[in-house]
């Protein structure tokens, strides 16, 4: 159903000759949904289409975007966001080349991604560059987090990894000629554990803000 739904949706703007910035937005939108749709189903070959269609139709909303004055470029989800949708289309229809070029974009427009390096390391765990990635980001990502009961690895306004599954990965990579990566895997494994203790913030970034908020001297003591 829902694949039929997104299909008629995004045809029906398709089809459209002239379309305004609204329709434009609304079937970027639309195919972005069939894409992640099209891949839990394991329809590659549909799932590649609509993959670059959404591409080229981005580019063309980027284009009226830059020419209206009721919207700007910045208020577009991130690029990056569709260059990890197409990565991941073409990685699962077994595009090993075209799936490695936008995992490397997606990484190129936001530095630090550690969602986007698992996923690619998930799918490509001999090559050493991306393995090179996913250790560069995960020393880069910051603190375990806790966040709605599970634990996870998030950089600064990217999308966030489950931290075990980074710690496997990790444990992984260990084994293959990359013995920083066995620190850094038992690091995050303490850094859970200490929080499950209650030795450590659920958040420690949060914590560190919140703290640098309290006032460091007691002005009573001047009155």
């Amino acid at each position: 159903m829902s694949e039929v739904m997104a299909t008629q949706f995004t045809d029906m703007f398709l089809s459209m000759k002239k379309r305004d910035l609204n329709s434009q937005v609304m079937l970027v939108k639309g195919l972005r949904i069939l894409c992640d749709v099209l891949v839990l189903r394991s329809k590659a070959s549909k799932a590649i289409a609509s993959a670059k269609t959404l591409l080229r139709e981005r580019k063309k909303l980027t284009s009226m975007i830059k020419s209206s004055d009721s919207m700007t470029v910045e208020m577009m989800r991130p690029i990056f966001e569709d260059y990890r949708r197409c990565a991941n289309v073409f990685a699962s229809a077994q595009k090993k080349r075209a799936a490695k070029k936008y995992y490397l974009r997606c990484e190129r427009n936001s530095p630090g991604n550690i969602a986007v390096a698992l996923e690619a390391f998930n799918h490509y765990n001999d090559d050493k560059k991306i393995v090179k990635r996913l250790l560069n980001c995960t020393t880069s990502a910051g603190p375990v987090i806790r966040s709605n009961g599970n634990y996870i690895i998030q950089p600064v306004d990217l999308p966030p990894a489950n931290a075990h599954e980074v710690s496997q990965a990790l444990s992984l990579i260990a084994g293959n000629g990359f013995p920083e990566a066995k620190q850094l895997s038992e690091k995050i494994l303490q850094e859970i554990g200490a929080i499950e203790r209650g030795e450590a913030a659920a958040n420690a970034r949060l914590q560190t803000a919140l703290d640098s908020l309290k006032p460091k001297y007691d002005y009573h003591e001047y009155v």
